[in-house]
């Protein structure tokens, strides 16, 4: 995946993962989103509770709005154990419910990134509580548009393994 270096890329680019993103999903029958195994354990619709986190409390809050996201999401804990508590937070919501949650956050994410200045998007940022600073156009390629590209490999194998 390329670097955008403008917002037209950096919008382009966003548009065409979650494009991706979602055409895989729509090869997903609803009735099969709930079955575990999709990315080892989980489910489709875990997958999604986990990326819409990320997209919300990263992507979302902190990248475009500049506010601290909870405590929980800038603890210094190992990857593996902050996503097992991200989907024990998320297990039991119900699939039409993180669906729907999927496309709002995306929604606000894609609008945030349209009403941004180039400059925000392309500059180092700090906001108080977060103890280091990042560049909003980086934080959405590893925490939101990037990530959703990160699980397609895990998708299409179960895809593949379910026909």
């Amino acid at each position: 995946m390329s670097e955008p270096s403008s917002k037209a890329e950096l919008i382009e680019t966003m548009v065409s993962a979650r494009g991706r993103f979602d055409s895989l999903l729509g090869q997903i029958p609803y009735s099969m989103m709930t079955l575990s195994g999709a990315s080892s354990e989980w489910s489709v619709k875990d997958v999604v509770a986990h990326i819409t986190a990320y997209d919300r409390w990263l992507g979302l809050t902190l990248a475009l709005r500049g506010q601290k996201p909870p405590d929980f999401w800038i603890e210094d804990i190992p990857l593996d154990e902050f996503n097992r508590r991200l989907f024990a937070e998320n297990r039991d919501l119900p699939l039409d419910q993180v669906l729907q949650q999927s496309g709002d956050v995306w929604n606000e994410i894609l609008e945030g990134t349209r009403a941004l200045p180039e400059t925000y998007l392309f500059t180092a940022q700090s906001v108080q509580g977060v103890p280091y600073t990042f560049k909003p156009c980086d934080i959405l390629k590893s925490e939101s548009y990037g990530h959703y590209l990160d699980h397609v490999p895990a998708l299409l194998a179960w895809i593949d393994a379910m026909k």
